[in-house]
């Protein structure tokens, strides 16, 4: 039975990850994300030996699922770019410590919807496409061989050119994404996918599915079914979102009904209306008189009003500092946090490790329910030899999160530490929680 289409506040989606047909590849290397209240959607295809692929495809999606699974404020495509940044170094330092993951990396391709516009984001060879008005637009250029020596007008000679990556996370000390910012308009389709879709389908297929394929998850369905009719050699994933609406900005009213003042109509005045007029004179001015003593007891009255509504409003401005004491801090501490971490770092990769822990203490204490901290106490302190001190880091980060990634760190650190035996309980805990992530995500599919 398949999945159903999932409805989401732009529209819907749909998605399909398979390991494939290849006994080569028993494990599913590929990973995807989705964060419906954040607008984003990524696939990731993990490269490297043994299954350091896959940790490193799931590593890349849980550190983005950390980070934009709260508000982000400010600039997105900058904090998108930082949060790479992060992700780079962590996946390249976890390969130099852990022998077994040696290697590793991973490609990325990441949508994020806003209002009005959608950051597109790729590295390596996974792609997204576009599909709008009947046409498909692919809006990523794969980071190979192929498609550098394309660009550069050199003829190609080998094949087997087409899938070695120039570019991906965990390579080199840093990684610079492509990353661009599109105007997003309704009735728009997007699919994202590793090379296992694009290796045995092609971009006229794509389109002509989407152009008779309104349904998303139906949609993801006929691309297994074609990879399984073409041998499904890799791993493949995708993800089809249709957005449906936009979501529209708050706009002040341009607009508005004249005001039209009323005219009282011309007529001519008789002699008869002159004297008249002169007779209700004497009676006008004593009126005037009168409206202007009221006038200036009615200011008086207006201005004692006004200097109320004066003390009424600072005094509830008062009331609701006082109301708020209680929240100030914790936004306070957590962007203290956040603060405390972005240094702490910055300190380690600049080697000032006593000062990174110092940091990372203080970050943890205003903010303990967040794993991040431990996590990089562990390092700091694998750094400078206590290793002891790092698994107990590790496992501490591990059983904030969750995330098994952790254990892998806490099993090197024991192992450094010479106590063996909770070097093998971290490992196995590692496998239970990866087994049975595997198997919760093989449910949902």
């Amino acid at each position: 039975m398949s999945t159903e289409t999932k409805r989401f506040a732009w529209g819907s989606y749909g998605f399909v990850s398979d390991r494939g047909l290849n006994p080569r590849r028993p494990v599913n290397e590929d990973s995807f994300l989705i964060v419906e209240e954040a607008g984003l959607f990524a696939v990731a295809d993990g490269v490297g030996g043994q299954n350091a692929g896959e940790v490193a495809s799931r590593m890349a999606m849980e550190v983005l699922r950390e980070h934009f699974s709260r508000k982000v404020r400010g600039d997105r495509v900058r904090y998108l770019e930082q949060v790479i940044a992060y992700l780079n170094g962590s996946l390249r330092e976890m390969a130099m410590s852990e022998e077994p993951l040696s290697g590793m990396a991973t490609t990325l391709a990441l949508l994020l919807l806003e209002p009005r516009h959608a950051i597109i984001c790729h590295i390596g060879d996974s792609r997204v496409y576009r599909f709008a008005s009947g046409k498909l637009y692919r809006e990523t250029i794969d980071h190979t061989l192929v498609e550098a020596e394309h660009l550069g007008g050199v003829s190609i000679l080998e094949y087997t050119k087409k899938y070695v990556l120039t570019r991906a996370l965990g390579i080199g000390e840093e990684v610079i994404p492509d990353v661009k910012k599109i105007g997003l308009e309704p009735n728009t389709t997007f699919l994202l996918c590793t090379d296992g879709i694009t290796r045995h389908v092609t971009d006229e297929e794509l389109q002509d599915l989407l152009a008779r394929e309104s349904d998303p998850q139906r949609a993801c369905d006929r691309l297994k079914e074609w990879c399984y009719e073409r041998g499904a050699r890799d791993n493949f994933t995708a993800i089809i979102v249709r957005v449906d609406a936009v979501r529209a900005r708050s706009e002040r009213s341009r607009g508005g009904g004249e005001r039209l003042a009323a005219r009282p109509e011309a007529r001519s005045i008789s002699p008869n209306d002159r004297e008249a007029r002169a007779l209700e004179r004497p009676s006008s001015r004593a009126f005037v008189g009168r409206f202007r003593h009221l006038g200036r007891a009615y200011g008086a009255a207006i201005l004692v009003a006004l200097l109320g509504a004066v003390m009424l409003f600072l005094a509830g401005m008062v009331v609701e500092r006082w109301r708020a004491e209680d929240q100030i801090p914790s936004i306070s501490m957590a962007e203290r946090a956040h603060a405390h971490l972005d240094r702490a770092i910055r300190s380690f990769r600049a080697g000032q490790y006593a000062e990174a822990e110092r940091l990372l203490e203080e970050g943890g204490r205003l903010d303990p329910s967040n794993s991040l901290y431990p996590h990089w106490l562990g390092r700091v302190r694998f750094a400078l030899g206590r290793y002891r001190e790092a698994a107990e880091s590790f496992q501490r980060a591990a059983e904030l999160r969750g995330s098994e990634e952790n254990w892998l760190f806490a099993a090197a650190a024991w192992e450094a530490a010479g106590d063996l035996t909770r070097a093998r309980e971290s490992m196995r805990q590692y496998i239970r929680m990866s087994a049975a992530e595997a198997g919760s995500a093989e449910g949902r599919r």
